[in-house]
């Protein structure tokens, strides 16, 4: 049920990109506006993870995770029903704003329900590779339900789901309301400046399509969110009583080596979703269906190798497993980087997908082990926000630069008058060598943040990585 909820929250991110021409033809969105169907989910998710952890902690996990599920469903059911452009943007933002609560929940309630070892190894692995097929299975959904039912069936779907997800956590997660005490003191600032500054940071990285990188409305949306950001590592480090996100989890380096690892894996597999459905729907005139249907080999694959990952962290600890898997998934984007303008779906889609899903799905778990050990139970939920977090911020700014690079190359060799074809796939390709570039770095920061036999000592503290999960025992 927790896996089913990380599951919804994460898929509801691609779900729609597939169906996007159905959805502007259905609401009459124009071509500008179009993108706000995601981008809405987007800033209001991703803004307000560390908010949603941090309330959880503070007034009891389950309670947040039931209210935010009520309310993801709720948005679904609006979304589902809108009769205009306007009313579906702000219904995805709700479903966005529900599921930054819900989704930190998931995962803090399973640390903090299991017992340390192969339950709690078990029960991260099923969370891991749910969650970790979620953009692929949303893309495949996307383009079954898009080019068949309905458009609308997309957020339909997820009623029945919700009310399932209620009841079964009234029945079965246990009541962990924390004392009145720990409520008293909530870091207002930092909740308004910490999901201030995202939320700004991913509308500004949202907004690139229409005005680029260097204008003067992205600099300066860049710049007052740096600066909010700022003032709220300040405020959390030398004022806040009780800090939203408590900087001393930074100490452990596992918890800060997890973070990283997830930035820049966000970074290239955002981007990779997004070059794969280009490619197939723009250069091999792939229908919204069969494009779907040629993200399965990936979504089965990652499904596959996911429980691969803690095994061999029990022989070779965290720092191998996790540079290796990072070394596969490079090698997997560098064969996406080789597609051509005449490719077909073997060689070109089902191949790279094979190599870059084994890679990716024995990093995937490890990594996200890793962002809560040595984390005490009452910050779990923050912690586990964090790593949410960064891995979407990441993948938000990766998808922008990425997407920023390939469009530079095509209109470059556009101007050149190339064909168009050969000029878009070529963009493409150069998009692609660059998320591979990206999973190199990522295999080089495990190498430079773990320790040989997994575990990260933690700076200035006696805090590191579970012997049950540094080496499997």
């Amino acid at each position: 049920m927790l896996c089913l909820a990380a599951f919804l929250d994460a898929i509801d991110i691609t779900v729609v990109n597939v169906a996007l021409p159905a959805i502007k033809e259905g609401l009459g969105f124009s071509q500008s506006s179009l993108a706000w169907v995601v981008n809405a989910y987007l800033i209001l998710f991703g803004g307000f993870l560390l908010l949603g952890g941090r309330v959880g902690d503070m007034i009891g996990r389950r309670r947040v995770f039931i209210w935010g599920v009520v309310a993801f469903t709720a948005a679904s059911l609006g979304s589902g029903l809108a009769q205009s452009a306007g009313t579906l943007t702000v219904t995805r933002g709700l479903q966005g704003l529900a599921g930054a609560f819900v989704a930190p929940m998931t995962l803090a309630i399973l640390n903090g329900v299991f017992p340390e070892g192969k339950p709690r190894d078990k029960a991260f692995g099923i969370w891991g590779g749910i969650t970790g097929v979620a953009g692929a299975v949303g893309l495949i959904l996307g383009g079954l339900l898009g080019g068949g039912p309905s458009w609308r069936w997309l957020f339909y779907i997820n009623i029945p789901i919700g009310i399932f997800m209620v009841l079964a956590a009234l029945r079965f997660i246990p009541n962990d309301r924390p004392e009145r005490t720990t409520t008293r003191a909530f870091d207002v600032v930092g909740a308004v400046t910490g999901t201030g500054g995202i939320s700004l940071l991913c509308y500004a990285i949202a907004q690139v399509d229409h005005h680029p990188w260097g204008s003067g409305r992205t600099v300066s949306l860049l710049i007052a969110s740096a600066l909010i950001l700022g003032y709220f590592v300040v405020h959390e480090a030398r004022i806040a009583s009780q800090p939203l996100v408590p900087l001393s989890l930074f100490a452990n380096r596992s918890v800060l080596g997890a973070n990283v690892v997830s930035a820049l894996c966000g970074c290239a597999m955002f981007a990779t979703f997004y070059l794969a459905t280009l490619y197939q729907q723009q250069v091999l005139h792939f229908s919204a269906l069969k494009t779907g249907l040629g993200f399965i080999p990936l979504t089965v694959l990652l499904l596959c190798a996911a429980p691969v990952g803690p095994k061999l962290v029990t022989k070779f600890g965290m720092r191998p497993v996790i540079a290796a898997g990072a070394v596969v998934s490079a090698a997997g984007l560098a064969l996406f980087a080789r597609i051509s303008a005449d490719g077909g779906l073997l060689m070109d889609i089902i191949l790279p997908s094979v190599v870059l899903s084994i890679g990716f799905g024995i990093l995937f778990i490890p990594m996200t082990m890793a962002a809560l050990n040595g984390v005490p139970e009452e910050q779990s939920g923050v912690a586990s926000a964090m790593v949410n977090m960064t891995r979407f911020v990441g993948g938000s700014v990766g998808l922008a630069v990425i997407s920023t690079i390939a469009t530079m190359r095509t209109n470059h060799l556009l101007d050149e008058s190339h064909p168009a074809l050969e000029s878009l796939n070529s963009g493409l390709q150069i998009g692609f060598a660059v998320a591979a570039g990206l999973m190199v770095v990522t295999a080089v920061a495990a190498l430079a943040l773990f320790r040989e036999d997994g575990r990260v000592p933690a700076a200035g503290a006696s805090e590191s990585l579970p012997e049950a999960v540094a080496v499997g025992k």
